[in-house]
């Protein structure tokens, strides 16, 4: 039922729905990542560190080509403990790909950004209602208001999400000792998530889920060590089973040692980039005294109590002088 939900939300937005997406509360950022593939976008690197004050991580950028008006660079900004959402920033700006002074562009150029914005705002309004405008607000806009186009629309669709949007689109150039004033060709749209909530705790694990995971896990063994491979398959999620060979199980089970009794030593919830959670254990063999242990076994299940991840690792141990 989600995913048929998600369906319709893109579908309402019509034509943009391939290239924007407006719906922040009900995307997930893997959805979000998914689209830019679809899209043929090109993955570029943070190369500032951005810093935050409310929990977000490095956001993750990619590049569109556009024709005659700068190619558009996409910013995704989400929370470092869960993955969800913060804003989305689209941006077409000249100054991202020419840096020098006084880059003044043509009336073909100008016309084209300007009409970009015009035909987002009449998109976005179409969907979320008439926004709230400010016209010639900024120093250029005083300066040369003749020659210049400056506007900024927002929409509040409800009480947690805004959307704003603003162009600035001059070739004012104007130098007095230290302060110079540039040509800027700028245009912006921000989807921001204003959800004022406590941000999604982690659960922790309960004894019941232990206990649950501590059977399925003896069960799995049980068949990894009798070489049953299609019982041994059932355990695992639907991904991992599609993927899996029968010769990486086979060498998994040659990296156990079923014959030894194994003692947990560590479990714990972790969310993944999309929200999602999965529980990780670590076993040690209990005839292994050494601190830390000479080898461990990570087990990881989803919410389902499917193995998602078996790892037997040998630890190398410090060597003293």
């Amino acid at each position: 039922m989600k995913k048929l939900i998600i369906g319709i939300l893109f579908f309402s937005t019509s034509v943009y729905a391939q290239e924007f997406n407006f719906e922040i509360h009900n995307t997930k950022l893997t959805d979000y990542l998914k689209m830019e593939e679809r899209l043929g976008s090109e993955r570029i690197p943070t190369t500032s560190n951005y810093v935050s004050f409310g929990g977000e991580a490095q956001p993750i950028k990619f590049l569109r080509t556009e024709k005659i008006i700068p190619d558009l660079t996409v910013y995704y900004f989400f929370k470092k403990t869960d993955s969800t959402m913060s804003y989305v920033l689209y941006e077409w700006d000249v100054s991202n790909f020419e840096k020098q002074d006084n880059i003044q562009k043509s009336n073909i150029f100008q016309k084209a950004l300007i009409g970009k914005y015009t035909e987002l705002k009449k998109h976005i309004s179409k969907n979320f209602g008439q926004p709230v405008v400010k016209r010639n607000y900024s120093n250029i806009s005083q300066l040369d208001s003749i020659n210049t186009f400056v506007e900024n629309s927002t929409w509040k669709p409800n009480d947690s999400t805004e959307i704003e949007m603003y162009a600035t689109v001059s070739n004012y150039y104007e130098r007095k000792g230290a302060m110079t004033i540039n040509p800027t060709h700028r245009l912006r749209l921000y989807i921001k998530n204003q959800a004022k909530g406590k941000e999604k705790e982690v659960p922790k694990l309960n004894d019941k889920k232990l206990s649950d995971l501590e059977i399925i896990k003896t069960e799995f063994f049980k068949a990894l060590k009798a070489r049953d491979l299609p019982k041994s398959k059932s355990f695992l999620s639907d991904l991992i089973r599609e993927k899996v060979t029968d010769g990486q199980i086979n060498m998994l089970i040659d990296n156990i040692n079923f014959d030894k009794e194994t003692k947990l030593i560590y479990s714990g919830i972790q969310m993944g980039l999309d929200g999602s959670m999965f529980t990780l254990l670590q076993y040690k063999y209990s005839d292994d005294n050494s601190n830390p242990p000479s080898e461990i076994i990570k087990l990881t299940f989803d919410d389902k109590n499917k193995v998602v991840g078996i790892q037997p690792i040998k630890l190398q141990k410090k060597i003293n002088d």
